[in-house]
């Protein structure tokens, strides 16, 4: 089968799909030589980790502008290709979930997110009283077990970061990067810390700003990567004053991956900084 005798917009599809099987699965100075000689088989692994926004509003049960408001919310991850969106498939299962275990109370603002962290954990919060108060008698709730609440804390704290992007690096430069100027870990980066007995495995899980991002892209030579082992999540600069993601942030960074005993992990650590909210 020829790759010009699909229709224009499958055209466009297919492009993504070979770049993204590139970046995960082939060093740079083979791409002339991959992209010359790829057989439809390579086209299938791609494929089968994105899917288009009228499939994901099926999923969703949401109408496609829906799936489209959540993709520039940031809420779903999801690629480019020519005028379509490509939603990225674990993305689409983290918020099926949420939706299925009934999480679908308004998300907190940024602000409100990273301040509902920081009294968890007795830090800074930048708060009005009122605004203190609020949050100190939702959190209760959540404490309280009326609900599925490691599902109700993600929903809340959704809108944590403005965007998220992934990568892929070597561990010796994961190592360096985790140490760098502006960088704060979270989720499995948080492991050791907060001992929650997970392995990193190569992997890294930071929040940075804007600025930092393009530096690190620009320094260490990053490629973005759907698969790739080291996630940036990108928000603003005043939430970054502490040297660790808070126990809330970290806890749901974990809690939305795929992995079982991850999600388990994030789970626990949310339940901990909950109860730790009302001593």
């Amino acid at each position: 089968m020829s790759y010009r005798s699909f229709d224009p917009t499958l055209q466009l599809w297919v492009a993504a799909c070979l770049y993204r099987y590139y970046i995960d699965q082939v060093k740079p100075r083979q791409a002339s030589r991959y992209l010359h000689n790829y057989s439809d088989s390579n086209i299938v692994v791609y494929m089968s980790d994105v899917i288009t926004t009228q499939q994901a509003a099926q999923r969703l049960g949401v109408h496609p502008s829906r799936v489209r408001a959540l993709i520039a919310a940031g809420t779903l991850a999801a690629t480019r290709a020519g005028s379509q969106w490509l939603v990225d498939a674990d993305s689409l299962d983290r918020q099926a979930d949420l939706v299925e275990a009934g999480a679908t109370a308004r998300s907190f603002s940024p602000r409100s997110a990273w301040g509902a962290a920081a009294l968890c954990d007795g830090l800074p919060d930048k708060l009005t009283a009122g605004e203190r108060h609020r949050l100190r008698n939702r959190l209760a709730h959540a404490a309280s077990g009326g609900t599925d609440t490691c599902a109700l804390v993600r929903r809340w704290l959704s809108r944590r970061a403005d965007s998220v992007h992934r990568y892929r690096v070597s561990e010796e430069d994961l190592a360096d990067l985790l140490s760098a100027r502006g960088v704060m870990p979270t989720g499995i980066s948080t492991a050791d810390t907060y001992n929650l007995g997970l392995a990193a495995g190569g992997a890294g899980d930071v929040y940075v700003n804007e600025d930092i991002r393009r530096e690190l892209v620009k320094t260490h030579f990053l490629i973005e990567s759907a698969r790739g082992n080291l996630t940036l999540r990108v928000t603003a600069t005043e939430t970054l004053n502490t040297g660790i993601a808070p126990r809330l942030i970290a806890g749901v960074d974990l809690a939305d991956d795929t992995d079982s005993r991850t999600h388990a992990a994030g789970c626990r650590l949310i339940a901990e900084a909950l109860r730790a909210a009302q001593d």
